[in-house]
């Protein structure tokens, strides 16, 4: 990357936790210049976090770059996702630990390998509550999310107001850099971003802008750089606007393993994705909870296997006796009628495809259970 200052002047560092932010048309080159950034990091011995792509998947491309041999590459997934991957390790988003971070080089989080938006959201999230967690580090997270807004979306899904998830953005962008996190965003519309969030980008790359052009705020740049250049820069070229206001234009060379429009890069790297269906979980319904899939492949299981009846087996579960003997129905029910239980099959137990019976040893140790208990009464 080289820059020619217009304005002031800055000396850029890739180890320090800046905020970066392209802002360009659709195919100007905005994800091509934060992959190239993720290239400068990891030469300083930093990690990568593809975090969010389109739906294309251009996250795996790294796939296909230098760095999947020279460098260790981690696949996240859904926790149904059974995924074949080449040149990378695979492991469910829900189990990443911090030590990951230290531990790979790049690892890549890519909608391939969710079943449904919603799923990928959900991931998305649990990702970033685990980096706020992070408190001491030897490397920088460079973290990659290609179309900022879809951040916010994502946290729209848990949080109770749009309000809400917009706060929590802010504050996590602003105190990123104390968990050891360098993010590098990009966005078709400065103004689509929130004002609370633009203020905070340290490096303001302007790409190809169309028709559209700069926002009110960011007109001063015109001083410097004519309009119409704006407007048609070539993909390898960019302006950068600094938070201090210093203005520079500049060329970077294209990564020539970056994804193409309309490429299955997914089917050209060999990948396999296969979803199982995925364990039901508990619901709150204020009143009382649902049982779960896990839940009830554990009935099922103590059932047939303890000397136990439903009253004491659902004292010991924390249910009542008639939950019990409802599970135990529905699952007996199941079996017979479609040779298997789906609660206790989305879960892999071991009678997803026997019936709840209690063997004649389990009864008659119950009933020594019982006998010697009112003996010592």
């Amino acid at each position: 990357m080289k820059i020619a200052w217009l304005y002031g002047n800055h000396s850029i560092s890739f180890n320090k936790p800046y905020t970066w932010m392209c802002l360009g048309v659709r195919g100007s080159g905005k994800s091509a210049l934060l992959e190239h950034l993720a290239e400068q990091y990891l030469a300083e011995g930093h990690t990568v976090l593809d975090l969010f792509g389109a739906r294309s998947a251009e996250g795996l491309a790294w796939l296909r770059s230098k760095y999947a041999t020279e460098k260790n590459i981690l696949v996240l997934t859904a926790e149904n996702c059974a995924a074949t991957v080449p040149h990378a390790d695979v492991k469910s988003a829900s189990k990443l630990e911090l030590a990951d971070f230290e531990r790979y080089n790049i690892i890549v989080n890519s909608c391939v390998f969710y079943p449904n938006v919603d799923a990928e959201f959900e991931a998305v999230n649990s990702i970033i509550d685990l980096l706020w967690r992070r408190r001491r580090w030897t490397r920088l997270v460079y973290v990659l999310v290609r179309e900022a807004a879809n951040l916010l979306y994502a946290r729209m899904k848990i949080a109770e107001t749009q309000a809400l998830a917009k706060s929590f953005m802010a504050y996590w962008l602003r105190e990123s850099r104390h968990s050891g996190c360098s993010l590098g965003l990009d966005s078709q519309r400065f103004m689509a971003v929130d004002i609370d969030i633009r203020s905070l980008i340290d490096f303001l790359f302007l790409k190809a802008l169309g028709a559209g052009g700069l926002s009110r705020d960011l007109w001063f740049v015109y001083r410097y750089i004519q309009p119409g250049w704006l407007q048609y820069a070539k993909p390898n070229q960019f302006a950068v606007v600094t938070r201090r206001g210093d203005v520079g234009v500049g060329v970077f060379p294209l990564p020539s393993w970056h994804a193409r429009e309309g490429e299955d890069i997914a089917f050209k790297l060999g990948v396999h994705v296969a979803f199982e269906e995925a364990p039901e979980k508990p619901l709150d319904k204020g009143r009382f909870k649902t049982v779960g899939d896990a839940e009830h492949s554990v009935i099922v299981a103590s059932y047939v296997e303890e000397p136990y009846g439903m009253v004491k087996l659902a004292k010991r579960m924390g249910r009542s006796p008639a939950t019990i003997n409802n599970v135990i129905d529905e699952h007996n029910s199941n079996v017979e009628k479609l040779g298997y239980c789906p609660a206790c099959r989305r879960v892999k137990g071991a009678y997803a495809e026997k019936p709840a019976r209690k063997n004649r040893l389990n009864i008659q140790q119950g009933v020594r259970v019982a006998e010697g208990a009112a003996a010592e009464g």
